[in-house]
């Protein structure tokens, strides 16, 4: 029980709430939630030598959720290849189509990192046929997804529908970090289209709602692209 309320809590951004909620719980998926938990804070290394023994040797579900959350914590580190193969580890194992469509949409972002966009955008196709519209968190990375092969592929107006879209679907859930990144995709949007003071409140906004969080890498994100704005105007 307290596994399964924690991993609401991470997902909704309550972040100490969930470690909370664990507990001495050491089970599999306990040990996963806490690796969400680590990634959703930025520790990326602390989240993979949690995740990665799991990707392995674990339940099934938990070896999915494990893998997709270890190529997650690589892409962050900008290891794509190496998450590729643990993508394809969670698409391997996948039974159900939210979990195939989660491993899906990180095989897309692992392909947008290593500059492949006719694959991602592919894969963006097979995964929006997977995808539930009641798995909303599996509609917003989908969309970030999206507006991030827009955006690198020269077209940023086409990027701001879908970072507007994954941001209503994260407020409709008052998921903190999920809005958090969604204003951090809607802003580099809105920079890159030309409408640098719309995307700077987009920015300003996913820096309040990540401290609020406590997600530090969106943090880090959002204040490096707001000095390189700053930075553009003072030069």
């Amino acid at each position: 029980m307290g596994a399964a309320r924690a991993v609401d809590l991470a997902f909704h951004g309550a972040l100490a709430e969930a470690e909370a909620a664990l507990g001495r719980d050491r089970s599999p998926e306990a040990r996963w939630v806490r690796a969400y938990v680590a990634a959703a804070r930025g520790r990326f290394f602390d989240s993979l030598d949690l995740a990665r023994p799991l990707t392995a040797r674990a339940p099934r579900a938990v070896r999915v959720s494990a893998s997709i959350t270890t190529g997650s914590a690589l892409r962050q580190l900008g290891h794509y290849r190496a998450a590729r193969h643990y993508d394809r580890i969670a698409s391997k194992a996948a039974r159900t189509g939210a979990e195939r469509a989660r491993a899906t949409i990180g095989l897309a972002a692992d392909a947008i990192g290593l500059g492949q966009a006719a694959v991602c955008a592919r894969l963006l196709a097979d995964a929006a046929a997977l995808a539930s519209t009641r798995d909303w968190r599996g509609n917003v990375r989908l969309d970030w997804v999206r507006t991030e092969h827009a955006v690198a592929t020269g077209r940023p107006r086409a990027a701001i529908g879908p970072a507007r879209r994954s941001l209503r679907r994260a407020h409709a859930e008052h998921a903190i970090r999920h809005v958090a990144k969604s204003h951090l995709f809607l802003g580099v949007a809105l920079v890159e289209s030309g409408n640098a003071r719309a995307g700077e409140r987009e920015l300003n906004d996913a820096l309040r709602a990540a401290r609020a969080c406590g997600a530090e890498a969106i943090v880090e994100v959002a204040r490096r692209l707001l000095e390189r704005g700053r930075d553009r105007v003072a030069g």
